[in-house]
């Protein structure tokens, strides 16, 4: 009882962590929440692992997590499309402006009152700052924005057609192509990919609710299951488990961004 009461400690600590930890330290980029899950997963592995022992705080921890990282992947993968099909507009209707207006400023002045969507504030400060700053400072603060890498890619390219006064129109003409082709990218993730995830969060419920449920109705298996011998191969399952299903989410992670 001692041993598994120890073990039950060092489960609870090592959630406390995951809380009060920074998890995610390469920040966000895109202003989405990535402490939550961790803080949602440490909670619910610290009040199992305080009511039933370390396998339980281990399984709860598990399958919360799988979870609570599925739907953020799937809230990040939403506003990416969000943002880049707002990119992708703005883009389209620079490129068209591009075509008619004689000046840099001219398009971008005409362009950015219909701009919709995420990137519509960053493309109205990119104006305003534009008559204030000079367009090759503006351009830079909208290129290290949290716009993207094709907004940035934007900026770049009005940047040097307002300092080099060249022809910037086919430049535009292929910015575009590769918004809307980011775009449709972020779509196919979205629909192929993030849409999916919620599978993954039910295989690991229903895994371990079978587990549980067995254990629940014979009594030996609980016996078992609750012994010294079936917290280690709870554990061990519980922890390769949960390996097999972090791969992907952090592959999905990772492309999310």
């Amino acid at each position: 009882m001692l041993r598994l009461a120890a073990f039950g400690a060092a489960g609870c600590a090592a959630a406390l962590w995951l809380v009060l930890a920074d998890a995610a330290p390469e920040g966000r980029r895109d202003g989405s929440p990535t402490r939550w899950p961790w803080t949602v997963t440490g909670i619910a592995a610290f009040v199992a692992g305080l009511a039933f022992g370390p396998v339980a705080a281990g399984l709860a921890g598990a399958v919360v997590g799988i979870c609570a990282w599925c739907a953020a992947l799937i809230a990040r993968s939403r506003r990416r499309v969000a943002a880049a099909e707002s990119v992708a507009q703005f883009a389209s209707i620079l490129s068209n402006q591009a075509q008619v207006s004689r000046t840099v400023v001219d398009a971008l002045e005409t362009a950015a009152p219909l701009a919709t969507g995420p990137i519509a504030e960053a493309a109205a400060r990119f104006v305003a700052e534009c008559r204030s700053a000079g367009v090759e400072a503006a351009a830079q603060r909208f290129a290290t924005g949290t716009e993207g890498a094709v907004a940035a890619w934007l900026a770049d390219a009005v940047a040097v057609a307002a300092s080099s006064g060249g022809e910037w129109v086919p430049i535009l003409g292929v910015l575009e192509s590769e918004a809307a082709e980011d775009a449709a990218t972020a779509r196919h993730f979205h629909r192929h990919v993030a849409a999916n995830l919620p599978q993954l969060g039910l295989s690991a419920a229903l895994g371990s609710a079978v587990a549980l449920g067995s254990a629940l109705v014979s009594p030996e298996a609980w016996a078992w299951l609750t012994g010294a011998q079936g917290q280690r191969v709870g554990l061990a399952a519980v922890t390769i488990a949960t390996a097999i299903c972090a791969r992907p989410l952090a592959s999905a992670w990772e492309l999310t961004r």
